[in-house]
C-alpha cells in the first residue's frame, strides 16, 4: 500500500514552521545584541543553521525575519463576517477574532515570549516598525476585497473596521510590553477589553 500524500505534506509544513521559528529566534537574538542595522542576513542564517537561500525564501528581508512566524492574526481573518453585516457588525466580528487570538496567545508561553521581545524591539527600532506596518498593509490588501465582496460592504468600510480593530490589537500588545517591563502583570485578554473600553469613551 502506498503512503498517503497528506502526511508527507504535513511533515513538510511542520519542518517549514520549525525552520521559520529557528530563523525568527536567531534574528531576535542578534537584533537584541547588535541592533537591526548591525546585523546581516548571513549572520542570521548562520545562527539559524540555514542557507542564505532558505532564509530569503522564508523570510524575505532581515527585518521581516522576526515576523516570519507571525501569521496567527492574519490567518484568523479568513472567513470573518457574514453576508449582510453592516460596518458595526463587521467591527464586532473582527474584535472577536482578535480577542480570541490574544487569548490563545496568553496560553502559548513560547509565542507570548516572542511577541514580547518583538514589541520591545519595535519600540526603538524604526526598521522593524516599518516592517510591521508593511505586513499589516499587505494583510489588509489580501483580505479586504474578499471580505467586502462576501459581506456586501464597500472596501473603505472594511478597511475602516479593520483599522479600528487593528489599532486596538496593536495598542494592546504595546501596552502589554510596557506593563510587563514595569513588573505589572496583565493578561492580553483583559488588557484588550480595557483598550476597547477606553477607545469607546474617547469617541
Amino acid at each position: 500500500m502506498s503512503t498517503p500524500a497528506a502526511p508527507v505534506e504535513g511533515l513538510r509544513d511542520r519542518r517549514r514552521r520549525e525552520t521559520a521559528v529557528e530563523i525568527c529566534a536567531a534574528a531576535l537574538d542578534l537584533f537584541e545584541q547588535k541592533g537591526v542595522h548591525g546585523t546581516t542576513v548571513d549572520e542570521i542564517a548562520a545562527r539559524a543553521g540555514v542557507s542564505a537561500r532558505t532564509f530569503f525564501r522564508l523570510a524575505g528581508t532581515k527585518e521581516d525575519a522576526v515576523f516570519i512566524d507571525d501569521g496567527r492574526f492574519a490567518d484568523a481573518l479568513a472567513g470573518v463576517g457574514d453576508a449582510g453585516d453592516g460596518i458595526r457588525a463587521l467591527l464586532s466580528a473582527l474584535r472577536d477574532v482578535f480577542a480570541r487570538e490574544l487569548q490563545l496567545l496568553d496560553a502559548d508561553a513560547r509565542a507570548r515570549e516572542r511577541y514580547l521581545r518583538v514589541r520591545r524591539l519595535i519600540a526603538h527600532e524604526p526598521a522593524l516598525l516599518g516592517a510591521a506596518v508593511r505586513r499589516e498593509v499587505t494583510s489588509a490588501d489580501r483580505f479586504v476585497p474578499e471580505i467586502a465582496e462576501r459581506v456586501g460592504l464597500a472596501e473603505l468600510d472594511v478597511r475602516t473596521a479593520l483599522g479600528v480593530a487593528g489599532l486596538e490589537m496593536r495598542t494592546t500588545l504595546d501596552e502589554w510590553a510596557r506593563r510587563y517591563d514595569r513588573g505589572e502583570a496583565s493578561t492580553l485578554k483583559a488588557l484588550h477589553r480595557e483598550v476597547r473600553a477606553r477607545l469607546a469613551d474617547a469617541v
